[in-house]
């Protein structure tokens, strides 16, 4: 990586040098079409001072420079195709996990309870748990979000057997929504998940599961934390709006004399 190198000789470089890298990292491609004269131009520097930049970094000169930056550049590219390659991948997996599952007793837990609760796990799952009651108010399902809630005693004697309870978590083990799932799970009381596929310990003690695909990936070697697409989180909810509705004009159909 050439960042390593700045790193390794920064002591040589001047402030026109550091000016000059600036500028290469974030034209790139651009400078990959670019002689040594228009870059020096660009950077307002003379051709010479680009020279002794590239020399300072352990190059013979501009020509085994750009070389290299071509190298990196390509790498990125192909680092990148790779990723969109295993997000879609994933997408596609979700939407086709989806389309095969039966949602009839999701809907029939959701349609018989007297309260509809939601919790979130983490920052993007209180976005979802928020979207969520968004999306299913027009159906006439009001969802109650105490993701802002202590999970206490208190909130345990609220809760009753006929309420409903959607558990949104990424890997399904945390501590807080494990303790939650069996404390319900002890309670008799209904709990839909929503957690990533997985034998998770969350998945086992609901009462229905659905499951999505959001693989971690290291986005690049100087990533502080993998990346994880969340997009399917947001899908899942529409899509169980989607099976719902159809599930309740079904069920009205059949009970018409």
């Amino acid at each position: 990586m050439l960042q390593d190198r700045i790193t390794t000789y920064q002591s040589r470089l001047t402030e026109n040098d550091f000016l000059i890298w600036s500028y290469i990292t974030t034209h790139k491609k651009h400078c990959l079409a670019m002689s040594i004269n228009d870059l020096a131009k660009e950077c307002i520097v003379s051709r010479t001072t680009i020279m002794r930049f590239c020399q300072k970094i352990g190059f013979d000169g501009f020509s085994e420079f750009k070389y290299h930056l071509k190298n990196e550049v390509q790498q990125e590219n192909a680092l990148l195709s790779e990723i969109e390659g295993e997000i879609l991948d994933n997408h596609i997996q979700t939407i086709e996990n989806l389309k095969k599952k039966d949602f009839t007793a999701l809907c029939k837990m959701m349609a018989h309870a007297k309260r509809i609760f939601v919790y979130g796990s983490g920052d993007i799952q209180n976005l979802v748990s928020n979207y969520m009651k968004l999306l299913f108010l027009p159906n006439g399902l009001l969802v109650y979000d105490f993701g802002a809630i202590s999970v206490n005693e208190q909130f345990y004697r609220i809760i009753e057997p006929d309420d409903l309870v959607i558990l949104i978590t990424l890997n399904g083990e945390s501590p807080t929504v494990v303790k939650l799932a069996k404390q319900l799970k002890q309670r008799n009381i209904h709990t839909i998940g929503i957690t990533k596929l997985r034998n998770s310990t969350v998945s086992k003690l609901c009462s229905e599961t659905i499951f999505f695909l959001n693989p971690e990936i290291q986005s690049t070697e100087n990533a502080i934390a993998p990346f994880q697409t969340t997009a399917t989180l947001f899908f899942v909810i529409e899509y169980l709006l989607l099976k719902y509705d159809a599930w309740q004009k079904q069920a009205a159909s059949v009970s018409e004399p």
